[in-house]
């Protein structure tokens, strides 16, 4: 299961991202360490694409994540996304699921970086779900 993430400040959502990022993946069968790289499209009418590519230590092969996602709540420090897209659990098995996914990223105190929180769920698949909490740096950010 994987995750998105965006930039570390609200302000600063019009603008072509790409994060990596480290934390755990929590479901309700495990917990794994996770790394995630994280690439989006500006925004088109409010609306980002995006694609989230997650390892785990039981994987070489990424878990991949492509959605769409619009910005629904903002702060100073923070800001929630909701969105729809595809989890890609194999990428050679051309089998996608269908996911609704949440983030909060919230800002810290140190340059490009900021604390995500990634919830998504399968509702065709009894609505497995999955939370990523990680540490993501901003690597790219094109206005």
């Amino acid at each position: 299961m994987a995750g998105l993430c965006c930039v570390a400040s609200p302000s600063l959502l019009d603008a072509q991202v790409a994060t990596a990022g480290v934390g755990v993946l929590l479901t309700k069968r495990s917990t794994d360490p996770v790394a995630e790289v994280y690439v989006a499209s500006p925004p088109l009418w409010d609306v980002r694409a995006y694609a989230t590519f997650s390892w785990t230590d039981d994987d070489i092969e990424p878990t991949i994540i492509s959605a769409v996602d619009r910005v629904s709540l903002r702060s100073p420090i923070s800001f929630t996304t909701a969105g729809v897209g595809f989890l890609w659990l194999a990428p050679q098995n051309h089998r996608p699921y269908p996911i609704v996914v949440s983030t909060t990223v919230i800002t810290v105190p140190l340059p490009r970086t900021s604390i995500v929180l990634i919830g998504s769920t399968q509702p065709f698949q009894s609505w497995d779900w999955s939370v990523v909490a990680k540490v993501a740096v901003t690597v790219l950010f094109m206005r």
